[in-house]
């Protein structure tokens, strides 16, 4: 009969899995500042919740509704600057490119053959621009899709802030019950890897927006710390900066600024594209007090696997998996793992620690 009643459970809750996981990880990492608010409020916890509620919708559904209207605004001027190109043809290389030793001759000759190419690039790209319509449409589709996402995610979020005391002490309790004392340390391990994995997450997408506002002001794009601060919330997204650095070179080589194209291309679409990879983990590391490698394949394979959600419960899951095998194994506890004691004290000003 249990059986039969969780099946229906999860049967009913399914739809509403990622928004639930979601709203679970925003609670959590922003547990800290509910309590104080709720101090400073005289305790009054369902208007601390409220209040918290509505700032979280303001910081994450803000910046994507803006973004969802600059993005419709000015897909038409993205596609008539891609003709503009495709009909004027590729600028002249500048000559401080074609001027740099080692690789300067052979820029010179890769950007020649594109030129000389351009009759037949028009003509393979022109039938493809219908498809180009469609993923841009789809792309806003899945935008509006997100933005449902966390608009369901947040609201879930205020019953988290108003019960969530209540519902870990019942979770602990159950898990106790059921797994003894390694259930419990299981969740303070798993609290201090979400902690980490949104200090990480947060930390790395502050430096990729710091680095692509300087790359837009050296190209001297207008707006440029605007497109800086819009970068910082699509680091979250796989791609996401694509969104901003692609139509930038576009326009920077629909306006024949060649040389600032290719830098922006380089420095923003490769290397400021490239720190998630290496910088995030570095930091979830730290801040979990988790080996790298740990954290690094659960973020990577987290992301590949299950997709955004993937960042957060695949470091959680491999932190979990990695203590309950050191304590299997009798290994005895070091730098590289977290145990209650001597956790990062975050977790545990949550609500699950």
């Amino acid at each position: 009969m249990m059986l039969v009643l969780l099946i229906g459970c999860f049967v009913v809750l399914r739809p509403f899995i990622a928004a639930i996981l979601w709203a679970i990880i925003l609670t959590f990492s922003t547990w800290r500042l509910h309590e104080r608010l709720e101090r400073a409020l005289g305790g009054r916890t369902t208007l601390s919740a409220a209040i918290m509620t509505l700032l979280v919708m303001a910081v994450l559904i803000g910046p994507l509704a803006a973004l969802g209207v600059g993005l419709s605004e000015n897909v038409v001027r993205l596609f008539e600057a891609v003709h503009a190109v495709m009909e004027r043809g590729l600028p002249p290389l500048p000559d401080w490119l074609a001027g740099l030793p080692l690789v300067g001759d052979r820029l010179q000759e890769v950007w020649g053959a594109l030129a000389r190419g351009e009759a037949d690039l028009r003509t393979v790209l022109q039938p493809q621009m219908g498809e180009i319509r469609d993923l841009v449409v789809a792309a806003a589709g899945g935008l509006l899709s997100g933005t449902s996402l966390i608009a369901i995610s947040v609201f879930i979020a205020f019953f988290f802030y108003r019960d969530g005391r209540a519902a870990v002490h019942r979770l602990r309790n159950v898990m106790g019950r059921l797994a003894g004392p390694r259930a419990r340390q299981s969740l303070d391990v798993a609290g201090d890897t979400i902690n980490g994995v949104v200090q990480g997450v947060l930390g790395t997408a502050l430096v990729q927006a710091i680095a692509a506002a300087l790359g837009y002001r050296i190209a001297g794009v207008p707006g440029a710390f605007l497109l800086g601060f819009i970068t910082f919330f699509l680091t979250l997204v796989p791609m996401g900066p694509a969104i901003i650095w692609v139509p930038v070179v576009v326009w920077l080589f629909n306006k024949g600024d060649t040389g600032m194209g290719l830098f922006i291309l380089v420095w923003v679409g490769i290397v400021v594209g490239s720190l998630d990879n290496i910088l995030r983990p570095i930091l979830v590391g730290r801040s979990a007090n988790l080996p790298f490698i740990v954290i690094f394949l659960g973020i990577v394979g987290g992301l590949i696997a299950l997709g955004l959600i993937g960042l957060f419960l695949g470091p959680v899951l491999l932190a979990v998996a990695y203590r309950l095998v050191r304590e299997w194994s009798g290994g005895t506890e070091q730098a590289g793992a977290v145990s209650p004691q001597e956790g990062s004290g975050t977790a545990r000003s949550a609500p699950i620690g």
